[in-house]
């Protein structure tokens, strides 16, 4: 935990004076999804939406939002009180819990959503309902932060139309 905190303290000092991240969160662990019914938990708890990056191994583009976008604004706090982040890497075997309690497999979590083609990001309530259109590839990396944020908004713009905290 003190080794996590060091290492987002120093990415907030390179972030401040200007040293491009991207080049700095590799070691940047962005949390795999193992249980969404208790993600979904905090969810409804606390009015976020969440936000799931589908991901594989052999996906240069999800290396490249990886390293380049996700990790850097995991790393500077930008998605605490605005969104869960959790990936969920199709080449998985292992099972995970699904929003409804019961076991599934990541390929299986995927094709739910349609989300066959990686990097999609996925924007969810608590019930894995889907709060914004999911972000599908990367079409300009340069304005990604922009579009990724406005998606955000729209989700707690909807949880927060629908009475959620």
């Amino acid at each position: 935990m003190i080794a996590g905190s060091f290492t987002r303290y120093v990415l907030l000092i390179l972030l401040v004076l200007g040293c491009p991240l991207s080049s700095y969160a590799v070691d940047i662990e962005i949390p795999h999804a193992e249980n969404l019914a208790l993600t979904a938990s905090a969810s409804a708890q606390n009015g976020l939406p969440v936000l799931v990056f589908v991901s594989r191994d052999a996906c240069p583009y999800c290396r490249t939002l990886r390293h380049s976008v996700l990790a850097p604004m995991y790393a500077a706090g930008k998605f605490e009180q605005r969104a869960i982040l959790l990936e969920v890497n199709i080449d998985r075997t292992a099972p995970l819990v699904g929003f409804d309690g019961e076991s599934i497999l990541a390929k299986d979590f995927a094709d739910l959503y349609k989300a066959s083609i990686t990097p999609t990001l996925l924007f969810l309530d608590a019930q894995g309902n889907q709060l914004s259109p999911p972000r599908i590839g990367i079409s300009n990396l340069d304005l990604y932060t922009f579009y990724l944020n406005r998606s955000i908004d729209e989700s707690l713009a909807r949880l927060n139309s629908h009475g959620v905290k």
